[in-house]
């Protein structure tokens, strides 16, 4: 007998279809993979170096994080992302994604989860028999929670219980970014329903418009939970190490963190502390090589957006990360046809007769009936695309045919698709 919580869950969909991606490939299929999402760049080489540098280091290091690192990402965080922080309130732990399954497990509530949100919130709140709330959200507004969304979920519930609510943004699955005034008026809705909020920011600094995305916690301060790491701003996801930021409202839950970290995961690795140390120093050489990322990732997702749309796929507007949801029920019609009725259905039927790789919406809080998909558009490989970026220093379709070319072929086979079900 295992844990009944545990025993429900499934492998996490993102790493799933990775695995199942590699294994088709090695037998040959041409699969154009939209369906996992990791940052295709290289590393920059002065956190490779820091790591190297410190590599001998085996010692086990405070629990909640090497103090000098936890300073520095106080630093980073006033200055890179407009949150005042301390030290005090940083805590290092292996990836943002863990340390968002301790805050779960630490607080109780009610979570509420807005539809189109990340695969692994649900089941990290499922494992430990939480409660939560899919709050519905428009495509209209690119799957963002608004504070009306809010007052409607709040209408006939019993606002004394206490909710937490998990924000993203940039977020994943739709690339979708709040803007601050559009947090403004959230927090008033969250204040008025003494809201905690996990805001997982791990994209930050990946934004098409701006050289960071503002963060829910300067206008609701006093109960924000800020997360993020090295995996995708610094493309360093198999370093695990993440950090999260405590408001100051919350300093008796710090003695909380230390306890649950001390007996799960002691400390994270000591050599890639202090590779991290490196990459929050955030120089001006990595703040370009952030910048030049975000420029290529915004001409793909603009390219994909602009083929998608021409022929009504749905697209929602991707203005960070590197994901963007489409929809196809203006052909439901057609789809039916096939006798696919769920997004399910669909991503395997396109995996096995297009050869394109799509998480199905279900898996990110849509209904099953909806046919909307999340694609990641970093099928390429990011060391020569950014080497012939930073040469040519425009991006434009003959360069996304020639160094993307699994990304363009996937377009196309999108298209194809339509096109087949249309006739």
């Amino acid at each position: 007998m295992i844990n009944k919580n545990i025993a429900s869950l499934k492998q996490s969909s993102t790493l799933l279809i990775n695995e199942k991606v590699k294994e088709l490939r090695v037998k040959g299929e041409m699969i154009s993979h939209f369906g996992f999402g990791q940052s295709p760049f290289p590393i920059h080489r002065s956190i490779v170096g820091a790591l190297k540098e410190h590599a001998h280091n085996n010692h086990y290091l405070p629990v909640a994080g090497l103090e000098v690192l936890r300073e520095q990402i106080a630093f980073f965080l006033g200055r890179f992302q407009n949150i005042k922080s301390q030290k005090e309130s940083i805590f290092i732990g292996p990836g943002s994604k863990e340390l968002l399954y301790q805050s779960i497990l630490i607080f109780e509530g009610v979570f509420l989860i807005p539809k189109g949100s990340w695969v692994s919130y649900i089941p990290q709140i499922q494992s430990k028999g939480g409660k939560y709330h899919i709050i519905d959200t428009d495509f209209k507004n690119d799957f963002k929670i608004t504070a009306q969304d809010l007052e409607v979920f709040f209408e006939n519930k019993n606002a004394k219980k206490q909710y937490i609510l998990i924000l993203n943004s940039p977020n994943n699955p739709t690339g979708a970014v709040y803007s601050a005034e559009e947090y403004k008026t959230l927090a008033i809705a969250c204040r008025k329903y003494n809201l905690i909020v996990f805001s997982d920011e791990i994209y930050s600094q990946i934004n098409f418009s701006a050289p960071f995305s503002a963060s829910i916690s300067c206008c609701y301060p006093e109960k924000t939970i800020v997360f993020g790491g090295l995996s995708k701003v610094f493309s360093a996801g198999g370093y695990r190490l993440g950090f999260m930021r405590l408001p100051r409202a919350f300093e008796m839950y710090q003695n909380a963190y230390k306890a649950l970290f001390s007996e799960t995961f002691s400390c994270v690795s000591s050599p890639v502390q202090f590779a991290a140390l490196k990459a929050y120093e955030y120089e001006q050489d990595l703040q370009k090589h952030v910048s030049d990322s975000s420029f290529i990732l915004k001409s793909i997702s603009e390219y994909i957006y602009k083929e998608f749309s021409d022929i009504a796929i749905e697209c929602t507007k991707s203005q960070g990360a590197f994901y963007m949801a489409i929809g196809f029920n203006e052909f439901k019609t057609q789809i039916s046809k096939l006798g696919i009725h769920t997004n399910v259905d669909l991503a395997t039927y396109v995996l096995e007769n297009y050869k394109v790789a799509m998480l199905p919406g279900v898996d990110f809080g849509f209904e099953k009936e909806a046919l909307f998909f999340r694609i990641a558009f970093v099928d390429f490989d990011g060391q020569e695309v950014m080497k012939s970026y930073q040469e040519a220093k425009e991006i434009d379709l003959d360069f996304i045919k020639r160094y993307t070319p699994n990304i363009f072929e996937g377009v196309e086979k999108i298209k194809k698709f339509i096109t087949d079900i249309s006739c």
